[in-house]
């Protein structure tokens, strides 16, 4: 069988000329064909119908959706039962967690009760009913019915008790509705309340971490949308993960160890209430690295019902008191004239025998001494001696000195009312003032910016600024500017000075000693101004310290304000809280290897 040849086709152009010639063909046959009067009767007829009925479909639009009719009303009405409005919800907080990843604040599920305004029944019996289910006043409720508002919070966040209590609320499903909404909870309570800080009702930071790392631990709003069902219940419809306990943001990891924190608040707690003290503050910072390890103020409280009238309590005293704290500043100005060979290690230095005239007034030593060296005037705490030794520093290089070592600028953590630190020009100053100064009488500090000072003197003389977040935090760290004080060697000097305070006979603070390891710190005493009787009439006790002397990692102070008690030498008061915080703290940091110290063992007590 022989198969046929296939012929080629033609070119596409040759196929598209005679498709053209054929339709002119057809078009010139017909052009001429007259149109009955028939057919065109029957087109003026179709063409009107059309119009007609788009016309009447115009106007039934018009009488449901334009003008004000009652049928109009009616669907809209049918149309709301399907949707009634969108609100935002904020999603779960990031939660707060201490350096070993325990838990200080999360965030969990609890319901709210929230109203349509305009669904709201006006009847007196109803609303009487809701309010007293709800525990909405009846006032409130009488407003929401003339309100224009599509959505109202009622009660929001409810206990498990205020859940009880409220029970079923299904009869009135056309107006009332419950969401879940997640809440703050602080599990630790008041440990560590004021550096943690806390949220509002819209679940936004106010303060402490809370407030300054708020965008962090924020994360975006989601629309969630208040619908009805068939049974013109209300019901929520919410994207995927919008309302979950576990929220997608990273912990937020602080650089205190609730361990550590917890030895300070109680070591400060029991030294308060021994010296019928007004309040406190107790400070641990890791001189290596410059993060708070620890921040203690006392009184303080539970962070998961903040007091609202209570101002004492709310105080973060280590970082807004801007106390005059006395002696415990010596060692910083003695090792900047040090450092600058302004005086020599061993050079004797006449401390008056106790009392020095100077224009204006009059300063005293409480301890009386004569010729003694540097070292010993950090020992014996002379105001006399380093007046003298600041003398020679001049105005100008002993006010560069307070802004270097950090007591004239802020320690930069953004904590709200941190204390900035701030001196009047030093040309201003009268020659009375500036003795005082020299011993921490007349410049305001706060205990954070003690302690900063003290981690800069004794840690090689270089700021390594203050740090509330953890080194394994990914985010950019709130930190003071990188400044060298002192050089390495009058670091290691002045802390060997400081060492002689606590560890030799003669010195203010050998009640701040811990056993087993060589303490180096600085006693004060200082009296403090009220505004209430415009004079010197309150005490100030306190102590600041490193440990161990030999490679200081710890740099701890403690503030007990207005103390009782009498005599009310810091020494005395603030001096055995140090020892106890340092020696717990220094307990546990060799448990986990990240000191080595070798402490005596403790002699049983007797049966």
């Amino acid at each position: 069988m022989k198969h046929e040849e296939h012929r080629p086709l033609p070119p596409v152009h040759s196929r598209f000329k005679t498709l053209r010639t054929l339709l002119s063909r057809v078009k010139n046959k017909y052009a001429k064909v007259p149109l009955s009067s028939q057919y065109d009767t029957r087109i003026r007829f179709l063409g009107g119908c059309t119009a007609t009925v788009m016309g009447l479909l115009l106007a039934r639009y018009a009488y449901l959706a334009v003008l004000p009719t009652d049928m109009r009303g009616k669907l809209r009405n049918q149309a709301t039962r399907q949707f009634e409005t969108e609100i935002k919800l904020a999603p779960p907080r990031a939660a707060i967690i201490d350096r070993t990843g325990r838990p200080l604040a999360v965030s969990i599920l609890r319901p709210s009760v929230f109203a349509i305004p305009r669904r709201m029944p006006k009847d007196l019996e109803t609303l009487q009913a809701v309010s007293k289910k709800t525990g909405v006043a009846l006032k409130q409720l009488q407003q929401l019915t003339h309100s224009r508002k599509s959505f109202a919070w009622l009660k929001r966040q409810l206990t498990e008790r205020e859940v009880e209590k409220l029970g079923d609320i299904a009869e009135w499903h056309e107006f009332l509705g419950i969401i879940d909404e997640p809440k703050r909870v602080y599990p630790e309570k008041e440990l560590a309340a004021h550096l943690i800080g806390f949220v509002g009702i819209d679940n936004a930071g106010l303060e402490g971490a809370e407030s300054i790392f708020n965008t962090r631990l924020s994360g975006e709003s989601v629309t969630v949308k208040v619908t009805r069902d068939a049974r013109g219940r209300i019901t929520l419809t919410t994207p995927n993960g919008a309302v979950k306990p576990e929220p997608s943001v990273a912990p937020l990891r602080l650089s205190i160890d609730l361990s550590i924190q917890s030895f300070a608040e109680a070591a400060l707690r029991d030294g308060i209430l021994k010296a019928r003290a007004k309040g406190g503050s107790a400070v641990v910072m890791d001189v290596e690295t410059g993060e708070v390890m620890a921040i203690a103020s006392y009184p303080t409280y539970d962070l998961n019902n903040p007091p609202e009238n209570e101002p004492e309590k709310r105080r973060f005293r280590p970082v807004m008191d801007a106390l005059e704290l006395g002696s415990v500043v010596k060692p910083l100005f003695i090792a900047y004239a040090l450092d600058r060979g302004l005086v020599k290690k061993n050079e004797m230095l006449f401390c008056e025998n106790g009392s020095m005239r100077v224009p204006g007034g009059q300063i005293r030593d409480d301890h009386p001494r004569g010729w003694i060296t540097p070292g010993d005037v950090i020992k014996y705490s002379s105001n006399i001696c380093t007046y003298k030794i600041v003398q020679r520093m001049g105005r100008k290089t002993f006010a560069e000195s307070l802004v270097r070592v950090g007591l004239a600028r802020g320690p930069a953590t953004g904590l709200p009312g941190e204390w900035q630190g701030r001196i009047s020009a030093p040309e201003t100053w009268r020659e009375m003032r500036f003795s005082n100064m020299t011993f921490g009488q007349g410049i305001a500090i706060s205990p954070l910016q003690l302690t900063h000072s003290h981690s800069i003197l004794t840690g090689g003389g270089l700021d390594k600024g203050v740090k509330l977040l953890a080194k394994s935090n990914t985010e950019n760290e709130l930190v003071g500017p990188e400044l060298r004080y002192i050089s390495q060697a009058t670091s290691r000097m002045v802390t060997e000075m400081m060492a002689t305070v606590v560890e030799e006979e003669g010195g203010t603070g050998k009640r701040a000693s811990i056993p087993g390891v060589t303490v180096a710190g600085k006693t004060g005493t200082a009296q403090k101004f009220k505004t209430e009787t415009n004079s010197y009439s309150e005490r100030i006790a306190s102590f600041v310290g490193v440990v161990p002397a030999e490679k200081p990692k710890l740099a701890i102070t403690v503030v007990i304000d207005e103390p009782q008690v009498r005599p009310a030498y810091g020494g005395l008061l603030a001096g055995p809280v140090f020892s106890e915080i340092g020696s717990k703290t220094l307990r546990y940091l060799n448990s986990q290897g990240l000191v080595n110290i070798t402490f005596p063992e403790e002699t049983p007590a007797p049966l």
